[in-house]
This record gives C-alpha cells, structure tokens and sequence, in this order.
C-alpha cells in the first residue's frame, strides 16, 4: 500500500518536472502561480500511469535488478504512447524526452519505495 501512495504522491510531480525541463532551461524559472497550475494539472494526467507503474514496480520487486527494469517499463510505456500519437518516428529529442518522461518518475518513486520498504523491515 505504501508503495502505491509513493507512486500516486511522487510521479505527477517528477513527471512535470520532467517535462517541462526545456522550457525551464530555455525560459528561466516561471512564475510561482505558473508552477502551482502545472502541480495541479499534473495531477489528473498522471495518477492513473503512477498506479500502473505502482503495480508493475510491485510485480518485480522481488526480481534482481527491479529498479532498472522498472526504469525500462517507466520508459517503454511512455515511448509507445508516443510512437502511437505520433503515428511514426518522432524527431530524436521528441523520443528522447518520452522516455524520460516515464522512466525519471517511475526510476525515482520505485527508489523511494524500497528505501521506505527496507526501513520498515529493519
């Protein structure tokens, strides 16, 4: 259950964070009323990928190596959501930022849960 409220906690706002990177890089920091609307519109756009991504990260965490493969499912997941929009091959940096999109947020929440797991078994 912890798990699921880290994914559902964590994973809209890394995943905003993620993306919107470039314009932040490019543009500077927006304003504080800006960063509020995208936490809050990021909400209702990634809850139910951060409980999918909850429940896959739950399915191999008794697998060697669960952290990576779950990076790789976070990434592969969000990359064939784009390759379906895109209805083709994407430009380089549209792929790149894809990936990244789903495996930054599901690499650091799966992370956090089993960080938070081993404290409670200790």
């Amino acid at each position: 259950m912890k798990r699921f409220l880290i994914f559902a906690a964590q994973f809209p706002p890394i995943g905003m964070l993620v993306f919107n990177a470039p314009d932040v890089v490019s543009k500077g920091i927006p304003a504080s009323e800006d960063l509020l609307a995208w936490l809050i519109a990021s909400y209702p756009i990634a809850i139910v990928p951060a409980l999918l991504m909850a429940g896959i990260d739950q399915a191999l965490s008794k697998q060697t190596f669960h952290l990576l493969k779950t990076t790789a499912v976070g990434g592969l997941v969000s990359a064939s959501v784009l390759l379906f929009l895109w209805s083709g091959v994407a430009p380089f940096w549209s792929a790149v930022m894809s990936v990244l999109l789903g495996a930054l947020p599901a690499a650091v929440c799966s992370w956090l849960s089993e960080k938070s797991m081993r404290s409670v078994d200790a």
